[in-house]
């Protein structure tokens, strides 16, 4: 007798459960979606308008539907699909605050590249430097005349140090 109790509660328990569930359901199965720009450049989508009362309505019936080419539908309750919105994008259209962030990031990402493989080729060649003059006494190089010169220790030494000062701060 009392598991047959416990069953029925448990099967009243799933029957309001899924009564719940559906009727909350209703704000997701929405076909209808606001979208606004703030003062930051933010975009916002929701199912309720925005305080402000400056947005549009995006109706979405059927959007991702199997056959659809967008994302917009193109109801004669819709809006028109932002620029860029199927991929394509106008020349004349500003971009967005996140493509601009993108952007930046990518410019960023290629100038500290730049700037790395410039270390790298310094790195290199001051460790050349050390290699050809640490060991020698006598540096040989050819001056602006176009003769070829012995290097006194001073100035030897001086290029010596400078090498491990660069290596010690810039290299690995």
């Amino acid at each position: 007798m009392k598991q047959a109790y416990c069953n029925y509660r448990f099967r009243i328990l799933v029957i309001l459960t899924a009564i719940l569930t559906w009727a909350g359901s209703g704000n997701v199965l929405a076909t209808e979606v606001h979208t606004w720009t703030d003062e930051n450049g933010t975009v916002h989508f929701s199912d309720a308008p925005s305080a402000s009362g400056d947005s549009r309505v995006i109706n979405i019936e059927g959007a991702y539907m199997p056959g659809t080419t967008g994302a917009y539908s193109t109801g004669e309750n819709s809006q028109p699909a932002p620029a860029g919105a199927g991929g394509e994008e106008s020349e004349d259209s500003p971009q967005s605050v996140a493509q601009q962030r993108r952007e930046q990031f990518a410019k960023d990402r290629d100038e500290k590249r730049k700037a790395k493989a410039e270390t790298d080729r310094m790195c290199g060649r001051h460790r050349q430097r050390l290699e050809q003059m640490e060991p020698a006494r006598r540096v040989m190089y050819v001056d602006e005349q176009g003769e070829q010169v012995r290097m006194d220790d001073d100035q030897r030494m001086g290029l010596i140090a400078e090498s491990k000062e660069f290596l010690a701060s810039n290299c690995e």
